[in-house]
């Protein structure tokens, strides 16, 4: 597959994201004193996420065209960006998503999570690998039509960023278990908690804080 919005999508660099994207939101983790304070917080303050984001990505109504479209834009809003993909038009995202659809068979006989992002590499003409944040975004949001949870924690952009600064190299691979992660953050948080987690506090995380 070689058309141009597979060429446009090899060649913006959608991890390059604002140092704070709209899409993570910002919390204040500055007033916490160790990492178990911090993952509570983020709890707290994202206690209703999880089901708000089933409710709206993993709506049974939709039709798989109008789930791949609606899968490019933020949480309950069909028409506006998010800041990771702030380098991509609207135009350009509904491209995307209808790419997407025209695949919808083989996104749906996905069996793990592992599998979908897989298929939506594929269904985007992307290499192994490329465009990562892009990927995950788009198959987190697919994961709930199809109740397909992460089984790693994946590391890009933020989270690679908030995982090295726990410590050197954690953020190496392009995903870890969840077992090689802090006391405060393994017992506590899922994978897809954890990625999310990693990018938000990713500027107050530092060696000290592990438990």
């Amino acid at each position: 597959m070689d058309n141009a919005i597979t060429r446009r999508v090899r060649h913006l660099g959608s991890c390059a994201t604002p140092t704070k994207p709209s899409g993570c939101g910002p919390s204040d983790f500055s007033r916490c004193k160790s990492l178990e304070q911090m993952v509570a917080l983020f709890l707290g303050e994202r206690s209703d996420r999880p089901e708000r984001e089933r409710a709206w990505w993993g709506d049974p109504g939709l039709s798989d065209k109008e789930a791949c479209l609606r899968a490019m834009f933020t949480l309950e809003d069909d028409g506006r960006r998010d800041g990771h993909q702030w380098v991509f038009s609207k135009g350009d995202l509904k491209a995307i998503g209808q790419q997407l659809a025209d695949h919808s068979a083989d996104l749906k006989a996905a069996t793990t999570f592992e599998d979908l992002y897989r298929c939506v590499e594929r269904a985007l003409g992307l290499s192994r690998n490329r465009k990562p944040l892009l990927v995950y975004d788009i198959t987190r949001r697919l994961s709930y039509r199809w109740k397909l949870e992460p089984e790693h924690v994946y590391l890009h952009a933020g989270p690679k960023v908030g995982a090295n600064a726990l410590r050197p190299k954690l953020g190496g691979p392009r995903h870890r278990s969840i077992e090689d992660f802090p006391t405060s953050i393994r017992t506590r948080l899922t994978p897809a908690q954890t990625e999310d987690f990693l990018c938000l506090a990713a500027d107050y995380l530092r060696p000290g804080l592990w438990d």
